[in-house]
């Protein structure tokens, strides 16, 4: 019986094939799919002119917005920068072009705590090792903090933005003003910034230590004989002053760095070349950390820690077409000086452990 009623079953789909095949519709066409190419989950360019973005502490602290990276922190600035677990000299961190090294011993002024945001238009962060055009190393990943040149509408000859902001756990005030001046043949932009925290507050109303304040200066001058090409010089200076730390037994009085940049920039043929790209850079730091003047002594003497770092160098590039294909040509230079000297008791004589210099 059970067989029987399989076979009716079967026999009476095998008759209902043919209208099926009859009533089925003719084949769809072509479905195109239209909309923005996703990047690489490994690049992330971000625009630093977004209100939603806040006021971050530094650099790095807006950085930790980007999947991927995060960052380590004794104080409220000087945040450093983490990318897929690595960090410190393992990240390539370029500032306009130009690399800066901090001076503190103890990575209290990591790269990022001298790029005045303000002054920058946008930042790439490339996770690890995807590229040698930004010199050597970089096993966790390359930031790059890049300006533009002005753009101007049509008939303008002027332009200029104010920003403000405060946030009210830890007085956070920061204001910043970007003018800039250009003409066919030229530009020059200027940007100032001002930044100054005070302590904030835990979820327990317990004080951190972690106020700071923050000056920074921007100056560029640039000459475009035609729209291929790009002369640019820059100077740049950042202040910090009473940076607290309270993951540390020193805090930063003073710390401050002064850049100077020289950029040329080619998008047209150059003899074999179909673009040039060079640059030359020199950055320097000057770093102090103490233990008496931002806080009650911590250890039975006075001790203080001068540093400085002093960076010189310069890059040069060029493409070369073959076919459909780009190839790269570049010459990196890096040379980075750093001294550190410990002073200790109340005459604040000079050890002599040789630790302390990095």
């Amino acid at each position: 019986m059970k067989l029987k009623t399989l076979a009716v079953a079967i026999s009476s789909l095998l008759a209902a094939q043919p209208l099926l095949a009859a009533d089925q519709p003719e084949a769809l066409s072509d479905v195109v799919v239209e909309g923005e190419a996703q990047s690489s989950p490994a690049l992330t360019v971000m625009p630093l002119d977004e209100p939603s973005q806040g006021i971050p502490a530094d650099a790095a602290d807006l950085l930790r917005s980007v999947p991927g990276v995060s960052g380590a922190r004794m104080g409220g600035h000087g945040i450093e920068p983490i990318i897929r677990g690595q960090s410190q000299n393992r990240l390539n961190i370029l500032l306009d072009g130009a690399y800066i090294h901090g001076g503190c011993p103890n990575r209290m002024d990591p790269p990022t705590a001298y790029s005045a945001m303000e002054s920058y238009d946008s930042v790439t962060v490339i996770k690890g090792s995807q590229t040698v055009l930004y010199g050597g190393g970089g096993s966790g990943g390359t930031v790059l903090f890049e300006r533009g040149v002005p753009e101007f509408d049509e008939g303008d000859h002027f332009k200029g933005r104010v920003d403000a902001g405060y946030k009210s756990n830890s007085g956070t005030k920061e204001i910043s003003a970007d003018l800039a001046a250009g003409a066919e043949t030229g530009y020059v932009r200027g940007v100032v910034g001002y930044k100054d925290a005070d302590n904030y507050e835990d979820g327990d109303g317990q004080e951190v230590r972690s106020a700071f304040t923050t000056y920074s200066g921007n100056l560029t001058a640039g000459y475009t004989p035609d729209k291929d090409t790009r002369v640019e010089l820059n100077l740049e200076a950042n202040r910090e002053r009473d940076v607290f730390f309270s993951g540390a037994n020193m805090d930063s009085p003073e710390s401050d760095s002064d850049n100077i940049r020289l950029k040329f920039d080619r998008q047209a043929s150059v003899g074999p070349f179909t673009a040039l790209e060079a640059n030359i850079y020199k950055t320097d730091v000057t770093h102090l950390m103490d233990n008496y003047s931002l806080r009650e002594r911590t250890a039975m003497t006075n001790a203080k820690t001068p540093t400085t770092s002093d960076t010189l160098g310069g890059r040069a590039s060029g493409d070369l077409m073959f076919g459909n294909k780009v190839l790269t040509l570049g010459v990196d230079y890096q040379k980075n000086d750093r001294d550190a000297e410990r002073l200790i008791a109340a005459d604040m004589m000079l050890t002599t452990d040789p630790t302390i210099v990095q």
